[in-house]
């Protein structure tokens, strides 16, 4: 199953417990998956009757049984935190997501530095040392983005002179051969009716 037995409310069926966890004799061959997993990890036979027994010949339990476990009442993981929540299996993960008494539950900074952090960390936050964080984090960004301009601007430096070479060139060509004059009015021609 998973769970410490002593969470739950009332009476659990035996049939429900885990025999590997719960030292229970014996339990129709239902375990919890991670401790079957583990078991196989030393042995390779069923911790109940040990017939030889692989990963590959585990299957999920049945409906009824998965059903039956859904509607056991259990006491809130945040128990030790001050919820005193006692609620069905099946409800346990949605409320968890949501419980005000969840340790690890994301809550802002109300100091004022909006840091979004586990509620258990804000006893130790400090606004001062957080945002010294994020202006030496913005400061190394702008010295990222100031290389990154320079360097843009150096290629557009060399790449401005390219064209420059290229004009002259052109230049030196057609005072050459006027029939290439020609030919580049032509071609600008050509271009302006595509």
């Amino acid at each position: 199953m998973g769970y410490d037995i002593t969470r739950f409310q009332g009476e659990v069926d035996e049939d429900l417990l885990c025999p590997i966890c719960s030292g229970a004799p014996h339990c129709e061959h239902a375990f919890c998956n991670a401790c079957i997993t583990q078991w196989f990890a030393q042995q390779q036979i069923c911790p109940v009757d040990r017939t030889v027994v692989t990963l590959a010949h585990l299957r999920p339990v049945p409906r009824i049984m998965r059903n039956m476990l859904s509607k056991l009442q259990i006491s809130c993981d945040n128990a030790g935190f001050g919820c005193g929540a006692t609620l069905r299996l099946d409800q346990l993960t949605s409320h968890l997501r949501d419980c005000q008494h969840n340790p690890k539950r994301p809550v802002s900074c109300v100091e004022g530095c909006g840091l979004e952090m586990p509620k258990d960390e804000v006893p130790n936050h400090n606004c001062i040392k957080h945002l010294r964080t994020v202006v030496g984090q913005q400061q190394t960004r702008i010295s990222d983005l100031e290389k990154t301009v320079t360097e843009h601007k150096h290629q557009l430096g060399e790449q401005k002179r390219d064209i420059q070479l290229l004009k002259a060139y052109m230049r030196a060509i057609r005072s050459a051969n006027p029939n290439l004059q020609n030919l580049e009015e032509s071609i600008e021609y050509n271009e302006i009716l595509e």
